[in-house]
């Protein structure tokens, strides 16, 4: 039997051709097998590569919104500016809703500062409040000191107020990194915590409360008073006769606050 089956098989044949594409069929059908695991590499690179650059991205973005510097511009509004170490503003803070109303029309963001401070002054809103005599006071916060950035604020703001408002002062300060922290904590901006800290010195029955939504001018004001009025009585301790015994008061506080009756307390 089993002969007879192998002398059966042994009167087929098949064409060359016939070998040629059953061999090029199982290679074909080897080749396939093949390609899962080729596909699987390719997407495994493919998504190594989409890691690495959203990595190097996503650091790029922090270094970009990374603050440098604070500069606060106050003049009854108080508004914020963070820049960037490229110069450039990534965020805008206001404090009070006279600030939020100047930012509505208003879009500050991945400006160069200078050019943002002269868009900022010269709206409409901002010159709502600048008054004659009104004050404007720049206050930075940098990591370096920022001695050259002050002075390049000062030029740009000097320029820009001049041609909006001749009648307006501008004063400038550069403070150390600690105080923009201690501001936000008691929810005011930068340049109005360092005016009242500045007027604290010079009287300490004054409190922020007191003072938190005075305008720059008011605050300056009461500082320079006090001032004079200490100028005035070591004078007259120097010849007691020429003026007569001042309070050691500050002149001008309101009668409950002379009287020791304010509130809050002073804060440094």
């Amino acid at each position: 039997m089993k002969q007879t089956i192998r002398d059966a098989f042994d009167t087929v044949t098949c064409s060359d051709a016939l070998k040629k594409q059953t061999c090029d069929y199982v290679a074909g059908r080897m080749r396939r097998g093949r390609k899962p695991a080729a596909r699987k590499l390719k997407w495994a690179v493919s998504m190594a590569c989409l890691l690495l650059f959203a990595t190097s991205g996503l650091g790029g973005l922090r270094l970009y919104y990374a603050e440098a510097a604070v500069i606060s511009i106050d003049v009854n509004p108080s508004i914020e500016l963070d820049v960037n170490r490229w110069g450039r503003v990534v965020d805008q803070t206001t404090y009070g809703q006279e600030g939020e109303t100047i930012l509505q029309s208003l879009s500050l963001k991945h400006m160069e500062y200078g050019e943002a401070l002269t868009l900022l002054l010269g709206s409409a809103e901002m010159q709502k409040y600048f008054k004659k005599d009104s004050l404007v006071s720049i206050t930075l916060e940098a990591e370096d000191g920022g001695q050259a950035m002050l002075s390049d604020l000062q030029a740009c703001v000097d320029t820009a107020l001049k041609q909006c408002h001749g009648s307006v002062t501008a004063e400038y300060a550069s403070v150390d990194s600690h105080m923009c922290d201690e501001a936000h904590e008691h929810g005011m901006s930068l340049g109005k915590y360092y005016a009242i800290q500045e007027l604290l010195t010079v009287d300490p029955q004054a409190t922020l409360d007191e003072f938190k939504d005075k305008s720059m001018k008011e605050i300056k004001g009461h500082t320079e008073h006090c001032q004079h009025r200490e100028e005035a009585q070591g004078e007259s301790q120097d010849d007691p006769q020429d003026s007569p015994e001042q309070s050691s008061e500050c002149p001008g506080r309101p009668a409950h606050n002379r009287e020791g009756g304010g509130h809050g307390g002073r804060h440094h």
